[in-house]
Parts: C-alpha cells; sequence; structure tokens
C-alpha cells in the first residue's frame, strides 16, 4: 500500500507544477475555426492532441514552462507548423491558411487519386469513385478500398468491424452502422475519411469512419418522407429527418413495411443489448436472438414498424450522445425437413415434416452518454443502458414417420429486460493517465413454454408440456487504470474486481419438477500491457492474472496476448503482423441445470457433469499481411488464422426418434483454421476489380449416443465483382460471381452431406441528365444438395425520376419479379441426429410504386 502512496504523491507533485495554455485558430478573416486538428509536440515527439471547439479553442495542460510545437491539421486549411514558448505567454492566436483553390479552365487528365493518408487518418476522394447512381452513403462505402459492408450491414476493414460511423465527428446511434450508411443520402457526403485510432467520448481508443456532411446541408433541417405500393399489398413507408449543426447533431428515423425490409440486423440486436463494463470485456451478451429478427429473406411474409431517435453534441465542458430505437415485427415462415437417421439406429428416426411459424414481437433501447471535463482536462463519464424485449414463438409442426403422423403445437414466450450504468473518471497527468470506473449490469429473462402432441414424448397423460424458465443476473465490477506513455515504453496497468449473482428457478406444470440454482462468482483481476516501437517494428503484449471464485470454489489462471507488427514503406506500404492470444471461458449459466430445459426443437439440454470451474482454454496464432498504395486505390488484405482448445464444453446427444437429449459434459480438443484474403483493385482509369476468398475448417469433439464422435465442418467462398466508373457515358456495369461450397462430416457412422452455391450477377447503373436514376440486378442463383439440384433467376431493381430543383421523386421498386409468387432455399447438413435436408420458402417478388419528398 505504502507504494500506491508513493505513486499518487508523485503525479500530484506534477500537477501543482503543472500550466494551462490556450490555442485559438483563425481565418484570414480572423473567424474562429472549429474542427481544426492540434497537436502539441516536444523534440518531435507528440504529448497529447486535442480538437478546437466552436469557438475555435482548445487547451492544453504542459507540465513546465519550455519551448514547444504545434501542429495543425485540417482538410481544409494548410498544415502548420507553429514553434511556442510558454515561458513567456500561454494564450497563442494562430491563423491558418485555406487549402482549397480554385482552377479555371485546366483539364485535369491525370487519373485522380481515390484516397491520401495522414498520420492515423485515411481520407478517401469520394469524387474519383462517385458516378452518379449512388443513393446512400452505403454504395459508396462499397466502392472504397479497404472498406466493404458485411452481411449485417456493418462496415469493414481489413475484414474487422469498424467501431463506430461518426457525422462531422459526433455518434449516430452508437455502433448501428445501418442507421447512418443506408439513411443518409450520397449526395449530402463531401468527404469520408477512415480513422485508425479514434477516442470515443469514454476515452477509450477505437476505430471509426467520419462522414463529412456539404455546409449547405448544416444548419437546417434536411431530409426525405417516401411512401410505396405494390402487388399482394407490398408497401414501404419511411422517412429521415436530420439536423447537423454546431449546436449538434440530432436525427429522427421511421419505418414501416412489408417487404421483409430490416431496419436493424441481429448483429446490431447483440450490440444494443451489451452494456458498458469496467472490466473491458469483449464477451457478447447472453442474450437469445428474437426469432422474429429473421434478416435473411427466408420468410413467406413479414411486417416491420421502426423508430429511433438520436442526438448527440461535442463540446469542450460538456459532451452528451443519447439515442432510443424501437422495433416490432411480425412474420409468417413456412419450411420442410427430411431427416435421415444414422446407420444403426431404428428406421423409425427418419420422418419428413412441415414446420409452418407464425412468430411476433417487439424490443427497444435506449442509450445515454455523457462526459463532463474539468479545467484540468480530468473528465467525468456516465453512460446508461436499458433494453427490453419480448418475443412470441408460435409453431405448428406435422411430422411424417411414413408410419404415422404426429403433430406438435409450439407456443414459447419469451421476455428479456436488460440494463445497466457505467462511472469512470479520468485524469491525465504529463504522460500518464489515471482511471477509476465502476459499472453495474442487470438481466431479467423469462421463458414460458407450451407444447402440445399427439405423440407421449413427456411421459404424462395430457401430452403436453408447460415449463417456464426464470433467470437474473446482477453484476458489479470496480477497475482501476493507469496508462504510462513514457518516451522509451508505453506501459499501462489496469486493477479490478467484479461481484456476479446469478439465480435460476426451472419448473414444468405436469411433472412438478422444480430445480433452483444459484452461482455467485467473485473475480479479482490485473492486467500489465506494453508497447514498444522500434524502427519498422511495433511490439505490444499483454499478461494479466484472474482469480475466480465459484460457491466458494476457487480457479487461478493467466491470460497471455503477443503482438509484432512491422511496416515496410515504398511506393507500395506493407504491414506483416503475428499475434497470440490465450484466453479462458467459464460455461454458461444455463448450461450449469440439471432437469430437462426444454426448447422448441423438440429436444431438452441438461447438465451432465459440467461446473462452474471448468474451463475452457482456447489458443489462437494469427498472422495479418497487408499491402496498399492508397494513391492509386489498391488494397490487398490478408489473415490466416488457427485457434485450439485443449480444453472445452462439450455434447452427449441421444436420439430417441420424437424427441432428443443433449447432455453438457467437459470436453477436449476442438481446432480451427480460418483464412481470409481480399484484393481491391483499379483496373486503368474506369474499372474496379474486388476480390475477396474466404476458407474455414472447423473439428469438434463430442459424443452419439455416448460414443465419442468428431465433426469435421469445411466450408469456403470465392467471388469477384467487377465495377466500372465512366465518366463520359451514362451507364455503369456489375459483373460478379459467388462460389460457396460446404461440406459436413460425422466421423463415427462416416457420414456427410455437402452444399454448392454458384451465383452468377449482372448490375446495370444509369444516371440520364441527372433526373433518371436507374439500377438493375441480375442474379442466376444455382443450389446444389445430394439430394437436389434448384436453379432460380432472380431479378430487381430501382427506378426514380427526379426534375433538377424538385423536391420529388417518383420512383418504382422491383425485388425478385420473375418469382412473384415465391421460390425456396435448399440446405444439406449433417448434425448429431442425422442427415437434414430442409427447404425454407423464400418472401415472394414485389413490384412497389411511390413518391419521395426531400426537404
Amino acid at each position: 500500500m505504502k507504494y500506491l502512496f508513493t505513486v499518487f504523491f508523485l503525479f500530484f507533485s506534477l500537477v501543482s507544477f503543472a500550466q494551462e495554455i490556450l490555442i485559438n485558430t483563425v481565418n484570414k478573416e480572423k473567424e474562429n475555426l472549429d474542427h481544426i486538428n492540434v497537436q502539441l509536440l516536444r523534440n518531435n515527439k507528440t504529448i497529447n492532441f486535442k480538437t478546437t471547439n466552436e469557438n475555435g479553442v482548445c487547451s492544453f495542460v504542459i507540465p513546465e514552462k519550455a519551448v514547444y510545437t504545434l501542429k495543425f491539421t485540417s482538410l481544409l486549411y494548410k498544415t502548420k507548423l507553429v514553434e511556442i514558448n510558454t515561458s513567456q505567454k500561454t494564450t497563442f492566436q494562430i491563423t491558418l491558411e485555406q487549402q482549397i483553390t480554385e482552377i479555371q479552365d485546366v483539364k485535369i487528365k491525370a487519373r485522380p487519386k481515390i484516397s491520401f493518408a495522414k498520420g492515423d487518418t485515411i481520407s478517401y476522394n469520394i469524387k474519383a469513385i462517385k458516378d452518379g447512381t449512388e443513393r446512400t452513403v452505403e454504395d459508396l462505402i462499397k466502392k472504397l478500398p479497404g472498406l466493404d459492408i458485411n452481411e449485417n450491414g456493418k462496415v469493414t476493414n481489413n475484414g474487422n468491424v469498424i467501431g463506430q460511423v461518426l457525422v462531422d465527428g459526433n455518434e449516430l446511434f452508437g455502433k448501428n452502422h445501418k442507421m447512418s450508411t443506408q439513411n443518409i443520402s450520397a449526395d449530402m457526403i463531401e468527404g469520408i475519411d477512415f480513422w485508425k485510432n479514434y477516442t470515443t467520448i469514454n476515452g477509450n481508443q477505437s476505430t471509426a469512419i467520419n462522414l463529412k456532411i456539404k455546409n449547405e446541408y448544416k444548419g437546417r433541417i434536411t431530409g426525405n418522407a417516401e411512401a410505396s405500393y405494390g402487388n399482394k399489398n407490398s408497401y414501404l413507408l419511411h422517412s429521415n429527418v436530420f439536423k447537423f449543426s454546431k449546436s449538434g447533431n440530432l436525427a429522427f428515423i421511421t419505418d414501416a413495411n412489408s417487404i421483409a425490409k430490416d431496419p436493424v440486423s441481429m448483429t446490431d440486436f447483440y450490440e444494443m443489448n451489451r452494456q458498458e463494463e469496467a472490466s473491458n470485456t469483449n464477451d457478447a451478451p447472453d442474450v437469445d436472438i428474437p426469432t422474429f429478427l429473421n434478416n435473411d429473406g427466408k420468410v413467406k411474409s413479414k411486417d416491420n414498424l421502426f423508430g429511433a431517435l438520436q442526438y448527440s453534441k461535442l463540446g469542450k465542458n460538456l459532451s452528451v450522445t443519447a439515442f432510443s430505437v424501437f422495433d416490432a415485427s411480425r412474420l409468417e415462415k413456412l419450411s420442410t425437413l427430411n431427416r435421415i437417421a444414422f446407420p444403426e439406429q431404428p428406421s423409425t428416426y427418419n420422418f419428413f415434416e412441415n414446420r409452418s411459424e407464425k412468430n411476433k414481437g417487439y424490443f427497444g433501447t435506449t442509450h445515454v452518454k455523457v462526459k463532463k471535463t474539468f479545467p484540468d482536462d480530468s473528465f467525468l463519464y456516465y453512460s446508461f443502458g436499458y433494453n427490453p424485449s419480448e418475443d412470441n414463438f408460435n409453431q405448428s409442426i406435422n411430422r411424417n414417420t411414413f408410419l404415422k403422423n404426429s403433430i406438435f403445437d409450439i407456443e414459447n414466450t419469451v421476455k428479456n429486460t436488460t440494463f445497466g450504468n457505467f462511472l469512470s473518471w479520468n485524469k491525465s497527468f504529463n504522460r500518464s493517465k489515471m482511471i477509476f470506473a465502476f459499472s453495474q449490469q442487470q438481466n431479467n429473462y423469462r421463458s414460458l413454454l407450451h407444447v402440445n402432441s399427439t405423440e407421449n414424448i413427456f411421459q404424462n397423460s395430457l401430452n403436453s408440456l408447460s415449463q417456464s424458465l426464470a433467470t437474473d443476473s446482477k453484476k458489479y465490477t470496480l477497475t482501476f487504470s493507469l496508462q504510462n506513455s513514457f518516451k522509451f515504453v508505453t506501459a499501462n496497468f489496469r486493477s479490478g474486481f467484479s461481484v456476479k449473482d446469478e439465480n435460476a428457478i426451472l419448473s414444468e406444470a405436469f411433472s412438478n419438477k422444480s430445480e433452483a440454482k444459484n452461482l455467485k462468482t467473485h473475480h479479482y483481476f490485473n492486467e500489465i500491457f506494453t508497447q514498444k516501437s522500434i524502427g519498422s517494428f511495433d511490439l505490444s503484449g499483454t499478461l494479466s492474472s484472474h482469480f475466480i471464485n465459484f460457491n466458494q470454489v476457487e480457479k487461478h489462471y493467466f491470460e497471455k496476448n503477443l503482438k509484432v507488427q512491422y511496416k515496410l514503406r515504398l511506393k507500395a506500404s506493407m504491414v506483416f503482423s503475428l499475434e497470440y492470444l490465450n484466453q479462458y471461458k467459464s460455461p454458461e449459466f444455463t448450461q450449469l441445470l440439471y432437469d430437462e430445459n426444454y426448447n422448441r426443437n423438440l429436444s431438452y439440454m441438461r447438465n451432465g457433469s459440467l461446473r462452474p470451474e471448468d474451463l475452457a482454454n482456447t489458443n489462437t496464432f494469427k498472422f495479418n499481411f497487408i499491402r496498399f498504395n492508397l494513391s492509386r486505390g489498391n488494397y490487398f488484405f490478408s489473415m490466416l488464422m488457427y485457434e485450439k482448445a485443449n480444453s472445452n464444453f462439450s455434447s452427449d446427444v441421444s436420439n430417441f426418434g420424437m424427441i432428443s437429449e443433449t447432455l453438457n459434459i467437459p470436453g477436449n480438443l476442438n481446432d480451427r483454421w480460418f483464412f481470409i484474403a481480399s484484393d481491391d483493385r483499379r483496373i486503368g482509369s474506369f474499372l474496379f476489380l474486388k476480390s475477396k476468398f474466404t476458407g474455414s475448417y472447423s473439428r469438434i469433439n463430442n459424443f452419439v449416443n455416448h460414443i465419442p464422435n468428431q465433426t469435421h465442418l469445411k466450408n469456403f467462398q470465392l467471388g469477384q465483382k467487377l465495377v466500372t466508373n465512366f465518366k463520359e457515358i451514362p451507364v455503369q456495369f456489375d459483373l460478379g460471381y459467388t462460389f460457396t461450397q460446404t461440406v459436413f462430416k460425422q466421423s463415427l457412422f462416416n457420414t456427410s452431406s455437402s452444399q454448392q452455391n454458384v451465383k452468377l450477377s449482372l448490375g446495370l447503373r444509369t444516371n440520364i441528365k441527372k433526373e433518371w436514376i436507374g439500377s438493375f440486378l441480375g442474379e442466376y442463383l444455382i443450389q446444389k444438395t445430394p439430394q437436389n439440384i434448384v436453379k432460380n433467376c432472380l431479378l430487381g431493381g430501382q427506378i426514380s425520376y427526379r426534375k433538377e430543383n424538385s423536391a420529388l421523386e417518383y420512383n418504382i421498386t422491383m425485388n425478385n419479379i420473375l418469382n412473384l409468387n415465391s421460390f425456396n432455399y435448399i440446405n444439406s447438413s449433417v448434425s448429431l441426429l442425422g442427415t437434414d435436408e430442409t427447404s425454407v420458402m423464400a418472401l415472394h417478388g414485389y413490384i412497389t410504386g411511390g413518391l419521395k419528398y426531400y426537404f
């Protein structure tokens, strides 16, 4: 303890000699300039980094009077270096020169640069890739080298989802990227920046893309509202209202549709249920995905009702960001399942069944973040999150075992509520930063499952099941962090403690069975992080010690993370990195219940021999290679990852024909290989080629009917897309293909199955006289399994007409118009119950016409 007091004494001694300097940036007309990046340097080393506020002012606390250098950077003003002597004065006014000059009567024949790097920022020249057919920000991002949009609507860089999508430096709906990328018009954007080291409102480091809004859209209410209607009562009502100004960013988005256009993805749902935690863990929240959040279009019908409100303001003394989202949906889903049991199992285990689902529900989220900055540059940060949801699942199953028909009616209502509070105090001391943080999290979960059957699978006279599962958890965490950026090394220390109390009650009405379980977990942890740059090498490592008490049973372990990165700067920059990660994980609380915990799939799970202190130990090795030439627009990224779990959690599955059992037990070796390669390449002046290959191989040890088994899963996907960017003609083309293959294999019965999908696509985009915008996409989809081959032509697109300077736009939207009734997706896999061939009805095609009003 005496060493801790010594550290505090040294830090507060430094503060007593600290001095504050004020920086004011102006233009030639002496107007204050906001959002100017200011770096404070000494001996060519960056000491601190700030951004000027709306008054063009920022401040620094310096440890001593001396000669410093200020570096000013902005996309609108020329970079400037100024030497200051704080022994003479503490207030400095700096005049910046505008770097935008008008060039008249000059034709530039050279190929324009797509992007350029400045420090940790990559700025994209969207004029170099824009052809006038882009409707939203998402259309722009898909064309930028190094950036992409994944299947969940998330913006990715080097295969990793970026942290934030910002608008003029302000947050917009947290990490819900689709709110920004699919609702902000491409015409509103002046530029896009990718920030490798973005400091979030709570002081953490993340990645972000910043959307820069054109001046004509600032300081006023702008947006659009549209309505369209078509065949089979297909409709869409949508509105966006934005106000981007110095007083903050305001956004209001509403949507109602019957065409399965989902405003929120499953990944967004996870993000919104993730509460800020003082321990900085990246574990996914333990919540079930609602059945109505079906984002793949594999539904007979789906209606959505959505609303979202956001406000954010970054200020010198006070920063606030808050948003609230509500989504209600209902869907109908039709599918078939043909199961062939493993050899040596009874033939009565084979069946064919029809499934009909009618699901509905809602979820909401409210997040508030507040940051209060004090004159000494310390700040207090608070955040609050609240997430209620309700899921009503209804399914009817008609199963034919070729001897008789069986009927199952399933109803499952799930209610879940999560909320949390987070509070931290951050204080900087010259090259050091101290953080105290406290977090509180609470989750309440209720599930009611009712099953009526024509078969006596529940061992009661009513052939019915009525099960209730109620769980609640409370977690409190307190941490202390000390971050030090010394000249020779970066060294961070973090220490903390958390206590988590979990309770569960599982009961079944007809059998009168009931189980109550409690788990109290105390977790003590200490972590050391170091980072050192040596020439072109960057070395970093983390070592953390964990001491956990599970209901008085103690466990201690170490986690490690090592990373080596090498940067080679030639005409085209190259980055090599090698990373090792070692992690431990305890079982999920519900895996520890010993009574039968039934689910919607006519199976139940119970604990075989799993204990809270049984930990899964995973070692991950990762190699990355990046090569990019920003000025030419070429960007190549590859990653090879191997993941091995020497100890893990496993399953012992028994098939009883009408129902199945899963025992949770300790397991041993699981491993996985994963490889991804992505290449964005500019060919000549008018062509862009995007290529992507992903491959994975997983090996999982488990049991079938108490007999050891090994599951093998192989998957790879290859896709390429050629995109034109003609400047002289109004027509653009997209040509691409995607080939996917998945192979399943079970070693016990030497049973395997495979799935192949081939998709050929041809797109046509046009902008005629800046009034007519058309986009059409034709796809030829081949689905192949060992039992079936399905071929479909998919055709869709959008035509819009808007007279120049008019507020009205007329549009026609088409989707899958060659299948106006429906078509099916098929899939083949080998589970631990047998070989399954499934077919799911997809949403019918539609044609809608409507109006969009811009304001």
